[in-house]
């Protein structure tokens, strides 16, 4: 159990409450940079629309529209009540020198296009962006002494602060994507990708437009009855990660958004497998085995150092998320032993691991929309969770009305910022969401029917898609609409590969 004495809570137990909760800003009004880059990622992660400059789509929260180009983009990002052009923005905002750039800022260019400035990567002038220069919105790096940015001279930008722009915390950046049997993530042009795990080695299928149909399955062979992560690049192509008990290896897209080329050995088996990003845009890949867990890092582009050991729980299902300031944080959850390990700084050494509950069957990690971490886990009684009431403590576990025993669950966002969590065993599957960002969750609810894994993501334009798979195959359903989802279907032409 993950906490035996909340076993007797008969009701919901609110989720972070509104004493932690952070305001949102008004039109026209001051907004903290930590919002303006939720709100900046919120168009990367709900895909408003294509490029064009006379089509208009809402941000988040209030629902006010903007322009849906690169300098309405960045009026959405700082909660404007207008959307002025590139010409129009230093009439909001001072000029500032390029080495006191912040999130939040801009480099505008003053006939020709802008971008949002996310963090600087390190000391040689690498960063992070948004932009909106065509389709689909985007979260980019370059260096300041590229030649170009987005295709237009490095010399005609300027940097620009938004005159009510209020100094406060950090951002929150892209989540790594959930490991499991089944995985799926956006390559760079939008498009979903999945892979599943089945008895005979891993099937992919691809959409084959944004926000569209799919593929048929394609056997691309790797390690038999697998565990899988899936994570992106610096560069932008997508690389998975499979595990089985004999074998590591990796496959990885050729160039952006394209093919993918051959299975390459990268460690010997294990059981889990969980992948993200660092802070500065690195690999890092996590495994357990009955020995505890271990990493491997990338050192360059195409370079990897060796395995290393973290100790850590023995055999323990693995996920991860990234902090609000970058930091890689581990959740390791064996049947005996939950725990928790997390970088010291960004892109630097762990530290110690701590001990985070009692063990459990499965295990799913999320941001809330004011970008504190909360974890779901699931044991013979049901579906618990704990949330960090600040950047270094979190509640105690609280017990989440029910959900089914032993599920396997997964979670992600709700398109205006509410944590959905998917919950899915042999007998049933269930879902629950908050009533509002940053709150407590409605009841569980009926999701239509059993299956042995489940993996829930976003398509490009932010509506959900949740995959589940049983021994007949690999199926999906998607939002329809804000509040109604379509029926179970085929993820493809056929059901894919059974996953017991």
């Amino acid at each position: 159990m993950l906490m035996a004495a909340l076993l007797s809570i008969p009701l919901l137990l609110a989720g972070p409450s509104a004493t932690t909760a952070s305001a949102d800003s008004v039109l026209d009004g001051p907004i903290t940079r930590a919002e303006i880059i939720a709100r900046a990622q919120y168009w990367v992660d709900h895909q408003p629309g294509p490029y064009d400059q006379e089509g208009w789509s809402p941000g988040p929260g209030d629902g006010h529209s903007y322009r849906r180009d690169c300098s309405g983009y960045v009026s959405m990002a700082w909660h404007l009540d207008q959307s002025p052009n590139t010409q129009g923005l230093p009439g909001y905002s001072h000029e500032i020198s390029r080495a006191d750039l912040k999130p939040g800022d801009i480099l505008n260019s003053f006939y020709n296009h802008v971008l949002l400035f996310h963090r600087w990567l390190d000391d040689q002038g690498n960063f992070e962006y948004y932009s909106f220069g065509a389709t689909p919105v985007g979260h980019y790096r370059a260096n300041i002494n590229d030649a170009q940015f987005d295709d237009h001279p490095n010399s005609e930008y300027k940097a620009l602060r938004y005159n009510k722009v209020l100094e406060d915390g950090p951002s929150v950046g892209p989540s790594p994507a959930e490991a499991g049997k089944v995985v799926s993530a956006r390559s760079a042009d939008g498009r979903l990708e999945a892979f599943a795990a089945g008895a005979d080695g891993v099937w992919h299928a691809w959409q084959t437009a944004v926000n569209g149909g799919w593929s048929s399955w394609q056997s691309v062979g790797g390690p038999k009855n697998a565990q899988l992560s899936i994570a992106r690049n610096a560069d932008g192509r997508l690389e998975l990660f499979a595990v089985s008990n004999g074998s590591m290896d990796h496959l990885f897209q050729t160039q952006v958004s394209g093919g993918w080329g051959s299975w390459e050995n990268f460690g010997t088996g294990g059981d889990y497998v969980a992948a993200g990003n660092n802070a500065d845009g690195r690999l890092e890949v996590f495994a357990s085995n009955a020995n505890g867990v271990f990493h491997k890092w990338q050192t360059g582009a195409t370079t990897w150092s060796d395995w290393a050991g973290l100790a850590g729980p023995a055999s323990a299902r693995l996920q991860l998320e990234s902090s609000v300031d970058g930091r890689l944080e581990v959740f390791a959850l064996s049947g005996t032993t939950f725990g928790h390990l997390f970088q010291n700084a960004p892109n630097g050494n762990f530290g110690a691991w701590e001990n985070f509950g009692t063990g459990g069957h499965d295990v799913s990690v999320d941001h809330n929309s004011d970008g504190r971490l909360e974890v779901y886990a699931s044991n013979a009684n049901g579906v618990f969770h704990r949330w960090q009431t600040s950047a270094t403590e979190w509640s105690d576990w609280a017990g989440t009305g029910g959900g089914p025993a032993n599920a396997e669950l997964s979670s992600t966002r709700t398109g205006d910022g509410r944590v959905e969590v998917f919950a899915m065993n042999g007998q049933t599957a269930q879902h629950m969401w908050q009533k509002a960002p940053n709150q407590e969750f409605n009841p569980w609810a009926d999701f239509g029917g059993p299956g042995t894994e489940v993996n829930a993501v976003n398509n490009a334009d932010g509506r959900m898609e949740v995959f589940g798979t049983s021994s007949a195959g690999v199926f999906h359903k998607w939002q329809t609409g804000a509040e109604s989802w379509s029926d179970w279907a085929w993820l493809a032409d056929t059901a894919g590969p059974g996953i017991s």
